[in-house]
């Protein structure tokens, strides 16, 4: 009788050895699917609502309620929804192609502020909002709409930060300035004869602002390192060599962190001394404070990291690019992607950061998008709401027009449609309708002349002719550009054709091979010299066509 060695429940046995499972410590987390790629995601403050953007500028504003994401508004932006934000009753959206929106949690528009650009970055404060538009331009809007101060306040902007009342903006020649309501209060000049990157930006926990550079020189010397500056004012408090660069920073009351593109985790003392708490090999892309813990995300994992290292993991099916959570830190939201065309989409996670963490085999820590999440639902109040978003857009004329309309009737509506009947010419539709009988009618010959195997493959090349849909990139530009050498340019796929209507996916390519955009149209900031851009569209069965279209900038 064979008889079981007890050492093979618990692993393998090598050479009278146990191979230990390897377990983790991880928290619950909660799917909510989603119908495309995320562009954005957002928490309210006090933690009861989410809100996000998907493809074609679509925003989703939901409730959350017992883990559970209750979608309660659909919003269609003008083009890619990049950044927003919720605040009281309202959502602020900056979109690719016009600038600052404002919508109600009914879905209505309440104003828009067009940038002349769309928007990459928006930030919130006390008394209004900073726009970063595709330009480099910063403009600062009010809640109401309106230019908080004249605008623009900054141009060629590469990167913007908030910081209590300040905002920190530096140029792409490696310029930092700090701005108080649109006024520059102190400089951090750009060092090096070769010039130098800003890489990421900051505030400490004790208030000093952190700047991570990387300079541009071409022999060894002091410009070509990679370094992190403190920074008091306008005056330089200390500096750190660095071994890889510098790529995200958060911080609160609890302390300062650090992400690098080597994987490491940083932590400044309270003597802003860095030390290394862990490496999670690949670069970091995020950081969020959650109390005494800091989220992570890097490659495929969402990790919490305490002062002692990792507290807990999650592995997601995309790359997570997007991190938020409430005041309190309560709860915490995360959505990234995979990359990857064919696979599904990648659902949003939702954690209670209450909870506690719990022992979990590794191979386990990514069942849960695995789980059989939904698709959020459109609520009662949403879909029987009273929508009068297109009458608010008409003059008191036209809304007085639209109202006698209405109080036509059934009856009037009846009488009118047999006036135009009337008018019709019934001798030239009998002869339409007499010409497409006989057409009928000798394809009806056709086919009975045809033996079963003609017949049966006329009708097989006939339900597999599937019309391929046409990308169209639009015409080759020249254009001129402005003083600085640069000009923003759309790109146009709007043409693109598909007698099915079939396309699901739109994809801009750039001549390196980077996808910029998976919208319809998109603006690119061009410099001097001749640039290509590859468009493609999928249809519903998978099937890719492209177009690429040429623009020189004189």
């Amino acid at each position: 009788m064979l008889e079981l060695n007890p050492a093979l429940c618990c692993g393998e046995v090598f050479s009278n050895e146990v191979c230990e499972v390897a377990m983790v410590k991880t928290l619950t987390c909660h799917p909510t699917a989603v119908e495309s790629r995320i562009f954005a995601l957002s928490i309210s403050s006090v933690g009861d609502e989410v809100a996000w953007s998907e493809a074609d500028g679509v925003v989703k504003l939901a409730k959350l309620s017992e883990n559970k994401l209750n979608l309660i508004t659909t919003i269609q932006g003008p083009s890619q929804v990049n950044e927003i934000i919720l605040r009281g009753d309202s959502l602020y959206i900056i979109d690719e192609m016009e600038g600052l929106h404002c919508f109600g949690h009914d879905g209505r528009l309440q104003w828009t502020y067009e940038t002349g650009a769309g928007g990459r970055k928006l930030l919130r404060f006390e008394q209004y909002l900073a726009v970063l538009d595709s330009m480099g331009r910063v403009h600062l809007v009010s809640y109401h709409g309106n230019d908080y101060c004249q605008n623009p306040v900054q141009s060629n902007c590469a990167l913007i930060i908030a910081g209590g009342q300040n905002l920190l903006v530096a140029s792409e020649d490696g310029i930092a300035r700090c701005l108080v309501e649109g006024k520059e209060v102190w400089t951090r000049p750009s060092r090096g004869e070769l010039g130098e990157s800003i890489t990421a930006m900051g505030y400490t926990s004790q208030g000093l602002v952190i700047i991570g550079r990387e300079g541009y020189a071409i022999v060894a010397g002091d410009e070509e390192a990679l370094e992190m500056e403190l920074w008091s004012g306008d005056q330089l408090i200390q500096r750190h060599d660095l071994r890889a660069r510098l790529t995200t920073i958060a911080s609160d009351h609890d302390g300062t962190w650090c992400g690098f593109d080597n994987g490491d985790i940083g932590k400044l003392s309270s003597s802003n001394e860095l030390s290394t708490i862990t490496n999670l090999q690949f670069p970091i892309k995020s950081l969020t404070t959650c109390g005494d813990t800091v989220a992570v995300a890097c490659w495929f994992y969402l990790y919490g990291v305490d002062s002692d290292g990792i507290k807990w993991q999650i592995e997601h099916q995309g790359m997570p690019e997007f991190i938020c959570t409430d005041t309190k830190n309560n709860f915490l939201v995360f959505a990234g992607e995979d990359q990857n065309d064919w696979t599904s989409e990648e659902p949003i996670g939702l954690i209670d950061l209450n909870e506690e963490a719990y022992e979990i085999d590794k191979s386990d820590i990514g069942l849960w998008y695995q789980e059989q999440s939904s698709i959020p639902q459109l609520t009662a109040d949403e879909i029987y709401r009273v929508d009068d978003s297109v009458a608010n857009l008409l003059t008191e004329d036209e809304r007085k027009q639209m109202d006698d309309n209405v109080g036509i009737g059934f009856d009037g509506l009846m009488e009118d449609l047999e006036h135009e009947v009337e008018k019709i010419d019934i001798v030239k539709t009998k002869k339409d309708y007499s010409q497409l009988n006989d057409e009928f009618e000798d394809s009806i010959q056709s086919m009975a002349m045809l033996d079963e195997n003609e017949l049966l493959g006329e009708l097989g090349q006939t339900i597999n002719e599937i019309i391929q849909p046409q990308a169209d990139a639009g015409d080759d530009k020249v254009i001129s550009a402005t003083k600085d050498g640069t000009v923003v340019v759309l790109l146009d796929g709007s043409n693109s054709f598909d007698p099915q209507n079939r396309i699901a996916n739109w994809s801009w390519i750039e001549s390196s091979g980077k996808e910029i955009s998976t919208s319809r149209k998109v603006n690119v900031k061009l410099s001097t010299g001749r640039h290509s851009f590859e468009l493609r569209v999928q249809s519903g069965e998978g099937n890719w066509t492209s177009d690429v279209v040429s623009v020189i900038i004189e």
